[in-house]
């Protein structure tokens, strides 16, 4: 059993008989049945009588207490029925109070007193008196005598009392005979609690903050603000041996005054700490001090040296105690490099006497605060450790016996308990990793730790923590945990996260082709292309690879991998054009469609590798249509109307040969190579050369299409202003099929065709300059072929004349009018002289800029600004 406190007799066989005691600093007030007040004093180890009071009171003094908010301090007694308050001198001498309140306390039995301790409220004390049937309340707010506050009836005579609370309390709790009730005093409601007990006589105590203990039998029952029992098992109600008559709180023990003496217990444990046989013990007060007394003697009880009692605390295994009152030590200034190393002791020793007690989320709590490698915690379950490093690990005898009786159910529970320890670790880790040795090996350690915890408890969290940047789980002791929980999809993110990339993508191709994937989570070709679009450029190599299967077997969904939105701008475009080429020229020339339609890419080197596959489909396509042709099964068809993908071939050719800019024309021509007659792309890829002549050569004489050749000029006029009259001379002259290399294709030698060039010279006559289409005409044509021609630009040279006569005819009437206003202004004139004056600031105009009134009065242009004369204020310059 510890032993918290030692009696030490200061009294003995006094000659008066003791009734009340209490203590304030270094004195020690004795109130005796024969009236005198006796006041001791302290020096070190040592009590003197300081003062003798003989007749303090005419009868004995059965209650004293001093109240030490204000100075002065004051002493409150009670003395058969009647109420007292004295001044306590500095120099120790007691004079009385007058005090016109306490009149009303006449035939009190009973009084309690309370001084606020609250840092946020400004210094009060508290009284109650208990007269009669009913409760006076006073308080001290300043220097001098209490204030009355309030008066509150009761249905029976209070027995005991004690305020609630550090600051200004609102709730006494009394004892009736043979009841306790809580009393509300801004509401003056009184709530019935508990019964006495055996014991009619009721004993109460103030524990410290909103704790109250009250006495039931041999019982103390602690309770909380609401008046309610607590449900805490840091504050357990109390078993004394007897029923106590009085109660002291010393943190952290609780001093009850039985038959035998003093017990000693803490409400933080339930077996017993201490009992002082003392004889005939019967009162107790406390300050900084603690005494006890019977009617002729008097002890102090000293608290023992905390580091000794936090020693046999520990041997004894109470390790709740022993950090209370290892916090003491440091409160009170003790030895605090010892008071640190008892608390490492004390977190080390309890952790592992909770482990053993199958208390795992409190032992790792206790973990939490020690210095406790984190291999020997994770050590105490089984199968968490490599078995190198468990072999390392050393634990006491009981660990050891403890770990063999493990069942399954205690492991579930002691790893939730290790999971929450670990992330605690991994928090404290990363932000003191500076701090801490071998920081790099302990994150290996709880990372890898936490993925065995996760695959037995919480599947769920695997992925989330092997998806964390800053994951250290071991490659091969998860990969091994792994496997046996058969969690493949998880291996792959283990992958992923190291760097592992060509592992995880074998395993995924090696699922995705077994017989039956689509019943494995990795079955099918959707997770390799999933991964292969999370890999970066500097991965090409590995996407190139692994994208092989799936582009042969997965032509559709191919194209996923290399145009998600995170990396298409990103992958080398041209390595993955050559890529998809050599696998599959469809795929290649969907994912440039892709890039340029879809995601706006587009380069010279895209551009031109869009059109030359085309161009390579449609030359792939034509010996075909060449043959149905040849044949007679086909009539020649119009451009991008021939059958078979060929004439979607050409559509999707021309489309993109207008609408791109980028791409070399000459490159594409080369590629076309004249050996099949691909008129029209021809004469885009020759407008875009600024070959004009041979674009319109091909619309007009090739092609034979007028529609196209004008489309075209109206395309490029702004471009050349001369399109229309070289549309016309194409007519005219057209050039030979051999400029053009068209010579193989056995076409028709081009003639001039009048009937075209003169509809032309109608249509387009205002973009053609007129004398030298003239020119242009053969001289036997005839007027008539012409009329339509020169009607038009006759009507046109008509209206033109007429609109610029009008319009002369305006600008004379507008000039005329100019004339005649600037006459009007002119015909008034005013002489300004250099001895002229500003109207406003009276001073010489000179050469400066003027301004002058209707009423002719001058003023400088920066006047004007200023404020001006009455008269003169509303006229405008």
């Amino acid at each position: 059993m510890l032993e918290a406190f030692t009696a030490h007799e200061l009294l003995s066989n006094i000659p008066v008989q003791i009734e009340s005691i209490c203590t304030y600093e270094d004195r020690l007030l004795v109130g005796t049945k024969q009236g005198t007040l006796l006041v001791y004093k302290f020096e070190n180890d040592k009590i003197d009588l300081f003062l003798t009071l003989k007749g303090f009171s005419k009868k004995t003094i059965n209650q004293i207490s001093v109240t030490s908010v204000f100075s002065p301090y004051q002493l409150v007694s009670l003395s058969e029925g009647t109420l007292n308050i004295h001044t306590i001198q500095q120099s120790g001498s007691i004079q009385p109070l007058q005090c016109e309140g306490l009149a009303k306390a006449r035939g009190s039995t009973l009084f309690t007193l309370h001084q606020s301790t609250a840092a946020d409220e400004q210094p009060s004390a508290q009284l109650a008196v208990a007269c009669k049937r009913k409760i006076i309340l006073y308080r001290w707010l300043k220097k001098g005598p209490p204030q009355e506050v309030k008066e509150i009836n009761l249905y029976d005579v209070p027995k005991a009392m004690v305020f609630h609370g550090q600051g200004y309390s609102d709730k006494i709790y009394i004892g009736f005979k043979g009841k306790y009730c809580q009393l509300h005093v801004s509401t003056e409601q009184v709530k019935d609690m508990l019964c006495t007990g055996r014991q009619l006589e009721a004993t109460m105590l103030w524990v410290d903050k909103d704790t109250v203990a009250i006495c039931k039998d041999e019982w103390s029952i602690l309770l909380a603000e609401d008046g309610k029992p607590y449900q805490d098992e840091f504050k357990s109600n109390i078993k004394w041996c007897d029923c106590p008559s009085a109660l002291l709180y010393c943190k952290p023990y609780i001093v009850a005054v039985i038959n035998k003496g003093i017990e000693v217990k803490t409400i933080q444990l339930v077996e017993p700490i201490q009992v002082i046989e003392l004889p005939k013990v019967k009162l107790v007060a406390r300050d900084k001090r603690m005494f006890v007394a019977s009617a002729t003697h008097l002890w102090e009880l000293k608290l023992k040296d905390l580091i000794l009692q936090v020693d046999k605390l520990i041997t004894l295994k109470q390790f709740e105690l022993a950090e209370t009152l290892n916090k003491m030590t440091h409160e009170q200034g003790g030895d605090h490099e010892q008071a640190n190393r008892q608390r490492t002791v004390i977190n080390t020793q309890a952790a592992y006497h909770e482990f053993i007690n199958k208390r795992y989320e409190k032992s790792m709590t206790r973990f939490q605060k020690t210095n406790v490698e984190v291999a020997n915690v994770i050590g105490l379950f089984p199968e968490l450790l490599s078995k190198k490093m468990q072999d390392k690990q050393v634990y006491p005898a009981d660990i050891l016996e403890a770990r063999k009786y493990l069942t399954t159910k205690d492991i579930e529970t002691g790893l939730e308990a290790l999971e929450k320890y670990l992330v605690a670790k991994r928090f404290d880790l990363n932000k003191y990793e500076e701090e801490v040795e071998n920081s790099k090996q302990t994150k290996i350690i709880i990372d890898t730790t936490l993925l065995k915890c996760y695959l037995q408890n919480k599947p769920k969290m695997v992925a989330s923590l092997l998806r964390l940047k800053d994951n250290e789980c071991h490659i091969v002791e998860s990969e091994r945990a792994l496997k046996r929980a058969r969690r493949m999809n998880d291996i792959i993110i283990l992958y992923k996260s190291k760097g592992q990339h060509e592992k995880a993508l074998t395993v995924l191709k090696q699922y995705a082709n077994m017989q039956n994937t689509q019943k494995h989570e990795l079955g099918g070709p959707e997770h390799t292309i999933k991964y292969l679009q999370d890999l970066g450029p500097e991965d090409i190599h590995l996407i190139k690879e692994y994208s092989k299967w799936v582009i042969e077997k997965h032509p559709d969904r191919c194209l996923d991998i290399f145009t998600d939105p995170s990396t298409v701008h990103t992958l080398p475009k041209e390595q993955v054009v050559q890529h998809l080429k050599s696998m599959n020229p469809d795929i290649a020339l969907q994912y440039l469609e892709r890039l340029i339609d879809i995601w706006n890419v587009s380069s010279q080197e895209i551009e031109n590798s869009l059109i030359i596959l085309l161009v390579e489909k449609v030359s792939s396509e034509w010996p075909t249509y060449q043959g149905m042709l040849a044949a007679g099964v086909l009539e020649p068809c119009l451009p991008g109307s021939e059958p078979g993908q060929l004439g979607a071939l050409r559509l999707r050719l021309t489309h993109f040969l207008e609408r791109l800019q980028n791409y070399s024309p000459s490159l594409v021509i080369r590629s076309l190579g004249y050996e099949i007659p691909l008129y029209e792309e021809l004469a885009i890829l020759y407008g875009r050369q600024r070959e004009c002549d041979k674009a319109l050569m091909l619309y007009c004489h090739v092609l034979k299409n007028r529609t196209k050749a004008e489309e075209f000029c109206d395309k490029y006029y702004e471009i050349d202003n001369q399109i229309y009259y070289k549309l016309l001379r194409m007519y005219q002259c057209p050039m030979s099929l051999e400029a053009l290399r068209l010579d193989k294709f056995k076409l028709a030698e081009p003639l001039p065709d009048m009937g075209a060039a003169i509809d032309i010279l109608v249509k387009h006559y205002k973009h053609i300059d007129v004398k030298e289409a003239l020119r242009l005409l053969p001289e036997d044509t005839k007027l008539q072929d012409v009329e339509e021609f020169m009607c038009a630009i006759l009507r046109d040279r008509t209206k033109e004349s007429r609109k610029n006569l009008l319009l002369k005819s305006l600008n004379l009437s507008d000039n005329l009018k100019v004339k005649s206003q600037k006459m009007f202004y002119q015909k008034d004139k005013l002489i300004v002289t250099g001895m002229d004056s500003c109207a406003v600031c009276n001073k010489r105009v000179g050469e400066c800029a003027i301004a002058f009134y209707p009423d002719r009065r001058i003023v400088h242009y920066g006047c004007m600004s200023r404020e001006t004369l009455p008269d003169v204020s509303s006229s405008t310059p």
